[in-house]
């Protein structure tokens, strides 16, 4: 394998084939029927009219704490909801054969497409919370699951021998073994948390009528009222915003992740460094808070809540299949489209998901058409000239795009391919320049032995090699650009594209309307994801990963 850990392991690999079935088709089906019968019907729900303010309400540096108070609620609610999930699903396996498809349903659905529905029932705060933690919960709580099938089988027997209770196995071994999956997946998570997070701030200032504060506010008050310099200092605040938590939490959290790795620490060209970690752990009041915060840790995880764990093979049993389960799900959502009068519109959003759906295969098409070739030349640098392109690339893979889009209208490029290129193309670029560095220098050397050059070159050696790593980075940039799809259509000005036409109904107050766009979107997205992204992916770590 490569050495990026996009270069998928056979387990993971395994578990896709195993989640494409059609329960989750079932289970999207089913819940977008249940919404459509207990939310009320479009005549009981109030039309809202935008209404913008003519300057910002609040001072620039309330701004600047209330994204970062929504930032951490966000944070706070991934951790607590992603624990739970996981915790119930170890402690009861029914539970969690339910749980691992409803995460592939819920890891597709696009977090900005939630604000039209929490809007008239939660408080904006509690909103803006729940959109910007929802794509995010998901990931999280799926690597933890991750560890879980992971889990040697020498651990397992100690737990058995000590006769640990499921809230000790949990605390005590899953959890330490999940830690560096889940930090990894929460830092690729946090850039998109941002754009859901100032998408969301705007958003609801028109749903809200009023000011609800934060940047996204004033970056949309800013392109709206003809002002840029609002939109600038919006987004310095965020660049601000944005190289302080990456300093101050994912970096930490990343490089204090890898003491937890099985195989040990990580080598040190790959190993992640952090001042802020130093800081901490050179300081000797932060490191006797560290010394109680595990001591009460330990404490949590040493209580004995529970009977003993008796041992379980985990595939006994092969789970039953439903053939019929997906079709009937289906005639269920018909029946119910059909009686709350939604079918009709059904045709237009199908042709709108379609325009949709090229919108976000422009954007991946570009991405790979940039950085095939720039990685590539990129990989004949030095190592340190490398190195200095990546700590170039990381900042701008973690600033959010959404800012760059009224700058994109001002200069005619808000084309929806290009605006969604913008926030999934660093995501590929960091990708190739991993599977370019993962190539041995012995193939460099045999290949410049053999002379190869041109097309010959890129076929036996250069493509090959970077097919597993690219592969992952699109399964990556991919889910970015569905969460943005909904502001980068509505920038254009045809405003075409589902996710335009969910944002229109947003507005209108359609609920039933926004959960039907809703649900094509998430069909699409797993659509793309398991009949395309995936395959992909696994038959590139397959036959072209590098032993």
């Amino acid at each position: 394998m490569t050495g990026s850990p996009l270069a998928m392991p056979i387990r993971v690999m395994q578990r896709w084939k195993q989640r494409m079935s059609g329960v989750e088709l079932s289970i999207l089906f089913v819940l977008t029927a249940i919404a459509l019968g207990m939310l009320p019907d479009r005549s009981a729900v109030t039309t809202l009219v935008p209404v913008l303010p003519s300057h910002p309400v609040f001072p620039l540096w309330k701004d600047f704490g209330l994204t970062f108070v929504h930032f951490f609620l966000s944070i706070g609610v991934v951790v607590t909801a992603s624990m739970m999930l996981a915790g119930a699903a170890s402690q009861w396996p029914r539970f969690r054969q339910i749980l691992v498809p409803g995460l592939s349903v819920g890891r597709a659905i696009p977090g900005l497409g939630l604000i039209g529905l929490l809007a008239p029932f939660c408080s904006p705060v509690v909103t803006i919370m729940l959109v910007g933690a929802s794509s995010m919960i998901w990931r999280v709580t799926t690597a933890i699951l991750d560890a879980e099938d992971s889990l040697p089988a020498e651990l397992e027997a100690v737990s058995l021998s000590l006769r640990m209770t499921g809230w000790q196995r949990f605390w005590r071994l899953l959890m330490p073994l999940a830690v560096p999956m889940s930090a990894y997946r929460a830092a690729q998570a946090i850039p998109g948390l941002w754009v859901r997070i100032l998408s969301a701030e705007g958003l609801l200032m028109l749903l809200t009528h009023h000011d609800v504060g934060g940047c996204g506010t004033l970056a949309l008050t800013g392109m709206m009222q003809d002002r840029p310099t609002w939109v600038f200092e919006a987004a310095a605040v965020i660049l601000l915003l944005v190289f302080a938590v990456d300093q101050g939490l994912t970096s930490p959290m990343l490089g204090w992740a890898q003491r937890y790795r099985l195989e040990g620490p990580a080598e040190s060209g790959r190993r992640t460094y952090s001042w802020v970690l130093k800081l901490w752990r050179n300081s000797r009041l932060l490191s006797r808070l560290s010394v109680f915060l595990r001591h009460l840790v330990s404490a949590v995880g040493n209580c004995r809540i529970g009977r003993a764990r008796r041992f379980r093979p985990v595939m006994t049993v092969e789970p039953v299949q439903w053939p019929i389960l997906p079709w009937f799900s289906a005639a269920l959502l018909v029946v119910v489209l059909f009686f709350r009068h939604a079918l009709p519109t059904l045709p237009f959003d199908l042709l709108e998901s379609v325009l949709t759906l090229s919108h976000v295969c422009g954007a991946l098409l570009i991405s790979i058409l940039l950085w095939v070739p720039l990685g590539v030349a990129l990989g004949e640098l030095s190592p340190q000239e490398r190195h200095h392109v990546r700590t170039a690339i990381m900042p701008c893979s973690v600033f959010p795009a959404v800012l760059l889009y009224p700058v994109c209208r001002l200069l005619h490029l808000d084309a929806a391919a290009v605006l969604l290129f913008l926030g999934a193309h660093w995501l590929v670029g960091l990708a190739v320049l991993d599977g370019v560095e993962g190539i041995p220098s012995g193939l460099r050397q045999v290949a410049r032995g053999l002379r190869l050059r041109g097309s010959l070159l890129w076929r036996r050696l250069l493509l090959p090699a970077i097919a597993p790593d690219l592969c992952g980075g699109l399964l990556m940039a991919a889910v970015p650009v569905w969460n943005a799809v909904m502001v980068a259509e509505a920038f254009v000005p045809s405003d075409s594209g589902l996710g335009a036409t969910l944002l229109s109904e947003a507005m209108l107050g359609q609920v039933h309307a926004q959960i039907v766009a809703l649900m094509l979107l998430t069909l699409l997205s797993m659509l793309l994801d398991r009949l395309v992204l995936q395959p992909l992916a696994v038959h590139a770590a397959q036959k072209y990963a590098i032993p």
